[in-house]
């Protein structure tokens, strides 16, 4: 995904800092040991294809990140922007 020539990779996270205020249930999910990628993901109503598209980051990858596999920061940075949430809230 571009905005003016630029790609995801290349700017801050995007749209509204929706953490801090994630919907209850996105929190209980979270807090319950749901994968973190996979729950953001579907809250925002993407699939992997589509998260794949706006991140840069290989499907595979991103299906390793939410079966909880070890994932690289920089990955994990990738997806956070493109799930418009704080780098933290993957990053642990």
């Amino acid at each position: 995904m571009s905005i003016q020539g630029q790609t995801v990779r290349d700017m801050g996270n995007l749209g509204p800092r929706d953490i801090g205020a994630l919907p209850p249930h996105v929190e209980a999910k979270v807090s319950g040991g749901e994968a973190p990628v996979k729950v953001l993901r579907e809250w925002r109503g993407l699939s992997q294809i589509e998260l794949a598209d706006r991140s840069g980051v290989a499907i595979t990858q991103i299906a390793r990140a939410e079966r909880r596999y070890e994932t690289s920061p920089a990955v994990l940075r990738c997806l956070a922007r493109a799930l418009r949430v704080r780098d933290d809230l993957l990053l642990g």
